[in-house]
């Protein structure tokens, strides 16, 4: 049967799950729990390529455990997604022309959630499409009730231990969304704008006046003070001076803080604390405490805008900003304006300029939850692969502001505050209050990031299903992208710590962004995201998990190139092939002292595979085990080991043929599950399916120092290599002599080497400077005494070889003699880069040598 990948996982998923090979086997003395937690993807829509990434790192990581023996699990769920979800739904109803003014909150909400259950439905399918292990009775979704009621708790303890407070605070403003959104949802996109240089008179002086330079004229009426460097020697007489806001003749006392660039501008900066997070710092640090907005959260200006000197009150703010100019040059205050390249905060989901600006919102004071935390970490720190990212989790920690938590939505978990109606006494409790009716509750929602910040507890000590999943906490692997690590990871840290004193994740493993071929950031609005199920239907999914397993070390952009789906399929092509050189074999106990040299190669070579393959699955380097196991199999095993043995006769090779095989198949079965599960099914009826089979622990070991079968190695991928070369029939003779100065038996190695037409003629440690035909190996030479072609093809052959190699051997130079690849790289990286340099140099000088000789 020819590989079909369509064919081979159309029905091996339902497999799966009709033999409940996802669900948890029963507890044991002998068996050790093993959890990795799914990040619940948002409930908007299909999974993008990052998904498909990180769910096959995931689920590569829970079937390697399961051939381990550990009793795993695999923690499914999705995301409500409060502003993504909403605001995308939104957008539908817009586009089906449905009023939304004209439905009630909870119509809406049923609408909703008919769409959400709908993507949701989707987002299954992808995962099925991929092959994931996960445990599908005990899914949770963020809005379930078990959930919703430990978010109410957290909540409460929080606000009784006072660390939840309500404040008008500075925040992200959604004009749009009429709510305040979290900074990762606040897009900073490089803008051309313009800055504006304005007079600022010095109180009861006419002709003494600073240049303030802003980008935001429409804030002047909430300028509280001017702000300068206390180095910058211009203004230093300044200090402690009042000036006059041009807008409406305050008075602006003038400051110094060190945060105050001195070469930027002009040097003197208005400050505005009400619409801008840096000035609400600097008034923060200087003890600033009277401020005053002049936006409304309509966007529009308010009363504040309303002077004697001019009135802009109910203009938009971008509208207004025009016109403020305007009036301000008529005044004559207006000195330049130029164009300016600036970082301006748009919304991700509404497309609307941000607006900081002061809010009633709830707060989470952030100090001595962290606190608590750190003390935690002292002895039991989680893992960071790669670890350099230890350093960026506690730099953090180390800077963490009061988070604010609420969001003026109607999708998401509606925060549990009552206030009484007379008293204004504020209720908090996981249940409402007993005289409900005399209370209004709280309208808006929590931050979808302070439920997904105690997703390890919902999903396991605190899950629907506790009974059977407390004992996977704390979670023994998380594997996320590094650009949420403060958003979600930190949030996972500080939010189970709270509430239950422990730290929720033992192992952090973090990924980088995918990239296309050209190196630009996948996404939707680039135009270069591509979509997995696209790649699956063109490849399989095997095919597209290897190339996302192995496409990136830990914490690394992953580079995306349709090419290597088609390598790595190739290799799955390979893989099926040698399916038909394995033997069904009722017995498979090999008898070692019936087996020849080269069986006891191979299974030395394997057992070297199997040590080095289980040491970087063990540290979650995925594409080193990859390499690892796919080199062996594809090189080793198919195009050396079969090839030498697919003649032979003894049953003992044909036995280790089948359980070399089956452990590649095995080892291989975390990267790509449908095909080795495929050929498994059809090749071993050992057990049940390959998901209950066990890596091997103790190995079939062999006493041989193996020399005459490195020998026969080498001298058959060489002739293999000439062949190719030359374009030689398989059946074309070739004799040649080895020069050594080790001792091997010519009449065993010619035993083997005859059937593929291949015989050595002596072996000594004298060359014939007859020949002109050579290879250098490491400890010997091949010398072909027969005659393959002309001098002169053989001299354009190997210029053209050695002109390659030099341009390997400059661009290898020019990436080791970079200190930033040096700086920046891992250690393991730099190590695979040094060995190519090496091998490139020693097959120059080899391909040197022959040149030399040829042209003798």
């Amino acid at each position: 049967m020819i590989y079909s990948h369509s064919e081979v996982e159309k029905k091996l998923y339902d497999f799966w799950l009709k033999n409940n090979l996802f669900d948890l086997i029963p507890k044991s003395k002998n068996t050790k729990n093993f959890s990795v937690l799914l990040p619940p993807p948002n409930i908007t829509g299909k999974l993008h390529l990052g998904h498909a990434w990180g769910t096959s790192l995931q689920d590569c990581i829970i079937r390697y455990k399961k051939i381990q023996g550990y009793r795993t699990f695999f923690i499914p769920g999705t995301d409500h997604a409060g502003i993504s979800t909403q605001t995308k739904f939104e957008k539908i109803l817009v586009e089906n022309k449905v009023d939304r003014n004209k439905m009630t909150d909870k119509q809406f909400l049923k609408e909703l959630n008919v769409w959400a259950l709908a993507q949701s439905n989707h987002i299954h399918k992808q995962w099925k499409s991929l092959g994931l292990a996960l445990n599908y009775k005990y899914e949770t979704f963020t809005l379930d009730k078990n959930v919703n009621d430990l978010i109410a708790l957290e909540f409460k303890k929080l606000y009784d231990k006072g660390l939840i407070y309500q404040a008008n605070k500075l925040v992200n403003w959604d004009i749009k969304l009429q709510s305040a959104i979290s900074d990762l949802e606040n897009i900073k996109t490089e803008t051309k704008g313009t800055m504006w240089y304005f007079k600022y008179f010095l109180e009861g002086d006419k002709h003494t006046f600073v240049i303030v330079a802003t980008t935001r004229p429409e804030t002047m009426f909430a300028d509280t003070n001017l702000v300068v460097n206390p180095k910058d020697k211009r203004y230093i007489k300044f200090l402690g001076k009042n000036f006059i806001n041009p807008v409406n003749n305050k008075k602006l006392k003038m400051i110094a803080d060190e945060d105050i660039k001195i070469d930027f501008g002009t040097g003197v900066m208005k400050c505005t604390p009400a619409h801008s997070f840096e000035d609400y710092a600097i008034a923060k640090r200087n003890k600033i405490t009277k401020f005053v907005s002049c936006i409304n959260p309509d966007g529009k200006l308010n009363k504040n805008a309303n002077t004697k000197i001019m009135n802009f009150e109910g203009f938009d703010r971008i509208e207004a900003r025009q016109c403020i100019v305007a009036a301000l040059e008529k005044l004559g205050h207006l000195i330049e304006a130029k164009p300016h390249l600036h970082n301006v905060g748009k919304s991700e989901r509404t497309g609307e300029v941000i607006e900081p600006l002061l809010s009633l919102q709830w707060f989470v004071k952030m100090s001595p939850i962290v606190g608590n935390l750190k003390k935690l970490l002292k002895n039991h720190e989680p893992s960071y692969f790669p670890p350099r990212f230890k350093n960026v989790m506690n730099e953090w920690l180390n800077k963490t502001e009061d988070w604010c938590i609420s969001r003026q939505l109607l999708w998401g978990h509606q925060i549990p505050v009552w206030f009484h109606k007379k008293t204004k006494k504020i209720y908090v409790d996981v249940v409402p209050p007993k005289n409900v009716k005399d209370y209004v509750r709280e309208t808006s929602v929590l931050d979808t990031w302070f439920s997904s910040g105690l997703w390890p507890l919902a999903t396991t000590k605190y899950g629907a299903y506790k009974k059977m999943t407390s004992d996977f906490y704390p979670i023994d692997v998380l594997l996320t992208g590094w650009d949420i690590i403060f958003f979600w990871v930190a949030r996972m840290l500080f939010q189970c710590s709270f509430i239950d004193n422990t730290v929720s994740l033992k192992n952090i493993v973090l990924t980088g962004l995918i990239r296309d071929k050209n190196n630009k950031k996948m996404s939707k609005s680039a135009g270069n995201g591509i979509d997995p199920d696209d790649m699956i239907s063109k490849y399989g999914a095997d095919s597209l998990r290897a190339t996302l397993i192995s496409g990136a070390n830990n914490g690394e952009d992953l580079i995306f190139d349709e090419i290597k789906i088609i390598n790595n399929r190739n290799f799955i092509n390979k893989l099926w092939n040698a399916n038909n050189l394995v033997s069904n074999i009722p017995d498979t106990k090999i008898n070692v002292e019936k087996i020849d040299y080269v069986d006891k190669w191979i299974i030395n070579e394997f057992n070297k595979v199997l040590t080095v393959y289980k040491k970087n699955m063990d540290k979650f380097a995925f594409a080193f085990a990859w390499k690892n196991i796919l080199d062996f199999t594809w090189e080793t095993f198919c195009n050396t080991y079969l090839e030498l043995t697919k003649i032979s006769n003894n049953p003992e090779t044909k036995k280790v043929i089948n359980y070399i095989y089956k452990q590649i198949l095995i080892m291989l079965h975390p990267f790509i599950p449908f095909v080795t599960e495929y050929i498994y099914q059809d090749k071993y009826k050992d057990k049940k399916s390959i998901m209950v089979e066990k890596i091997l622990t103790t190995p079939i070991k062999v006493a041989t120092k193996h020399t005459d079968a490195l020998l026969l190695i080498k001298i058959f991928q060489s002739i293999k290599t000439l062949r190719i070369k030359n374009s030689l029939p398989l059946s074309k003779e070739i004799n040649i002599n080895i020069v050594t100065e080790q001792k091997y038996d010519i009449k065993l190695l010619n035993l083997k080497l005859n059937k593929f037409f291949t015989n050595i003629n002596k072996i000594s440690n004298l060359r014939d400077s007859e020949i002109k035909e050579i290879f250098v190996e490491n400890g010997f030479t091949i010398e072909i005494v027969s005659n393959l072609s002309n001098k002169n093809d053989e001299i354009r052959k190997n210029e053209i070889l050695l002109s390659k190699l030099k341009n390997e051997l400059d661009r290898s130079a020019r990436i080791l003699s970079n200190q930033e690849f040096i700086k920046k790289a891992s250690k393991e990286k730099v190590k695979i880069e040094e060995e190519k340099q090496r091998e490139y140099m020693r097959q120059y000088m080899q391909v040197e040598a022959i040149l030399k000789k040829i042209k003798k």
